[in-house]
């Protein structure tokens, strides 16, 4: 026969093992919660950023598209532009010279009105 003070300390030995594994459990468990948790917020902000990723993706293509015709119209307003500047040198041109026959013909006037 096992003496009466061994049984004792054998009990409160399997209940304290017993409440060791339970707590154990439960904290691999939450430790795998927390995992998943982190892991599925780390998925969803993936999805996210992919979805923002492809929305500038597009608008990237979009203002590609519109420069690629900007410049295309500047190439074929280009002839256009330099015809513009052609006339404004001679515009200028023009403005000098009736500048100056608006003063050759003041100088006349004088003259005329002293022989006069």
């Amino acid at each position: 026969a096992t003496h009466p003070a061994v049984g004792a300390p054998e009990a409160r030995l399997r209940e304290a093992s017993a409440a060791l594994s339970a707590r154990l459990v439960e904290y691999a468990a939450a430790e795998v919660g927390v995992g998943a948790e982190s892991y599925r917020c780390l998925a969803e902000m993936n999805w996210a950023a992919t979805g923002r990723y492809r929305t500038e993706c597009e608008r990237a293509a979009t203002l590609n598209a519109a420069n690629e015709k900007l410049m295309a119209r500047h190439a074929a307003l280009q002839p256009l532009l330099m015809q513009v500047r052609d006339i404004e040198v001679h515009v200028a041109d023009l403005e000098r010279t009736v500048l100056s026959l608006n003063e050759y013909t003041k100088r006349l006037e004088h003259r005329y009105r002293a022989l006069a």
